[in-house]
């Protein structure tokens, strides 16, 4: 059997800083990893989704037809154009291959454009136009998906990632390729129900290896193993984009049983329903942040600057950390990564061993406090490039841009062209900085950085500061969301 693979992956953040240039934003400027036809042949052994569908389906023993792979950073909306050519260069290919048996791709789940609230419904719906109802099209979603009723109508299944840090693309992927395998074999049939639930799902609480994700990733451990189900997923939904599309879901797929699966999906929106309150976390300051983990004495302490997440859409620039760090001499301390590609321009420049004054951070928008004054000495100096060794981008390139180690009497700070957060320890490394040594640690990531940070740190918390992507949903400056959510309108009701 001939099974088509592809991808178009963006997630798409409404809230985020505009751009320092007057040039559009498109998929390509945005891009960190593209795949055209028999490229995606060389995937299969990094975690990424799609190098999960390529082993899924070279597993089960049948043809990857191969079309195309966008895998882009989290940006604002790009342009409506962008979209359509990337959508029409992944149906070109498709119509090139035709007859498929099936159709595995890999989207995101929160990907918006200019004027399109819903661009992974319209990848899905333009295939499912062009392969027709009788071929199976089956997508792998992010964990922070945004499904919609376009999506659901279009797929027949669904899956989506459990873990965050997200350390299980592919082992999710490959678990759909298993399906489409058993499906167009004639052994399943799969049917899909999906419930919206009026939920925003505060990302401190998207953690799987503490409660209460990890009671959530147990109740779909428990589903997948009833008879008839194929698969159970939950959407927790990315919130930092006003549209209609917004919000967490739950996803069943049984083998060929209507009832079943709609039973099961209310079971389990019921069950996400009932912990709403759960699901959500006070804001904490970093202050605050930083007398919890001295009264605990475990150290390196990890503040993680949640709302300065690059991976999540921020620029990456916020000072308020960084000025914390200097002004209270928490030594020796690093702050990962300040993205400030002036800075790193002028480190390049000046070399290993150099003193240079700089002025770092703040240069994205007034909100994320003024650029700080430092006198640091250049410790290393890097094009950007590595490889990622952690468990959730193992194998994966990454390209940061030119970069450069500085520091100023104790306080370390690694600056960065691209946005980027730091995933795991290998670019630190790369760079000659040992994480291990330092006694203080924030990093501009929400979830992913435990990932690598996680085994070397004494304590983690998720801090709050003035910076773009706020985690007090009440802040947040939401007009079309179509509904009430819950925490915003703690009265709100779910009805099936």
């Amino acid at each position: 059997m001939r099974i088509a693979v592809g991808g178009i992956e963006h997630e798409t953040c409404g809230f985020a800083a505009p751009s320092r240039t007057a040039e559009a934003t498109t998929l390509m400027s945005v891009a960190r990893a593209v795949r055209y036809g028999e490229e995606l042949h060389s995937l299969g052994d990094a975690n990424t989704i799609v190098d999960g569908l390529v082993r899924g389906v070279r597993e089960t023993g049948h043809e990857v037809v191969p079309l195309l792979w966008i895998d882009a950073n989290t940006s604002p909306p790009v342009t409506r154009e962008s979209l359509e050519s990337a959508i029409e260069d992944l149906l070109d290919r498709l119509r090139k291959a035709l007859p498929v048996d099936g159709v595995l791709l890999s989207l995101h789940g929160a990907f918006a454009v200019e004027g399109v609230d819903d661009a992974d419904g319209e990848v899905l719906s333009r295939v499912r136009q062009l392969v027709g109802p009788r071929v199976p099209v089956m997508a792998v979603h992010d964990l922070h998906c945004n499904i919609s009723p376009v999506m659901e109508k279009s797929a027949n299944a669904m899956i989506v990632e459990r873990t965050y840090p997200h350390v299980d693309m592919a082992e999710r992927a490959v678990h759909a390729a298993h399906i489409m395998a058993r499906t167009v074999a004639g052994e399943v049939r799969p049917t899909m129900a999906v419930r919206y639930l009026p939920l925003l799902w505060s990302a401190a609480r998207m953690i799987d290896a503490e409660p209460p994700m990890s009671d959530a990733v147990r109740k779909l451990r428990e589903l997948d193993l009833r008879p008839g189900v194929l698969s159970a997923s939950i959407g927790v939904g990315y919130q930092w984009i006003d549209n209609p599309t917004v919000g967490t879901s739950v996803i069943v797929v049984t083998d060929n049983d209507e009832s079943q699966a709609r039973r099961s999906a209310d079971e389990l929106a019921e069950w996400v329903w009932d912990r709403r309150s759960q699901w959500q976390r006070d804001p904490l300051t970093p202050q605050s942040a930083l007398e919890q983990g001295e009264q605990l004495g475990n150290y390196p302490i990890v503040l993680a600057e949640q709302g300065d997440n690059t991976g999540g859409g921020a620029a990456g620039d916020a000072t308020e950390m960084l000025r914390l760090f200097i002004d209270r001499k928490l030594v020796p301390s690093a702050v990962l990564y300040m993205v400030d590609p002036e800075v790193a321009a002028q480190a390049v420049v000046a070399g290993p061993g150099t003193e240079i004054d700089i002025l770092v951070g703040g240069k994205s928008q007034p909100l994320v406090g003024p650029p700080v004054p430092m006198r640091v000495q250049v410790r290393a100096v890097s094009n950007g490039r590595f490889t990622y060794d952690g468990p959730m981008w193992t194998g994966v390139v990454g390209e940061m841009g030119p970069s450069a180690w500085l520091e100023q009497q104790g306080v370390h700070v690694v600056v960065i062209s691209g946005r980027h957060q730091p995933v795991d320890l290998a670019f630190c490394r790369s760079l000659g900085l040992n994480c291990r040594q330092m006694r203080y640690l924030a990093v501009k990531s929400t979830g992913h950085f435990r990932s690598g940070f996680a085994p070397i740190a004494g304590s983690i918390f998720n801090v709050d500061t003035a910076s773009t992507l706020s985690h007090d949903f009440r802040r947040l400056p939401y007009t079309r969301l179509g509904r009430k959510m819950y925490p915003i309108d703690p009265d709100v009701r779910w009805d099936r």
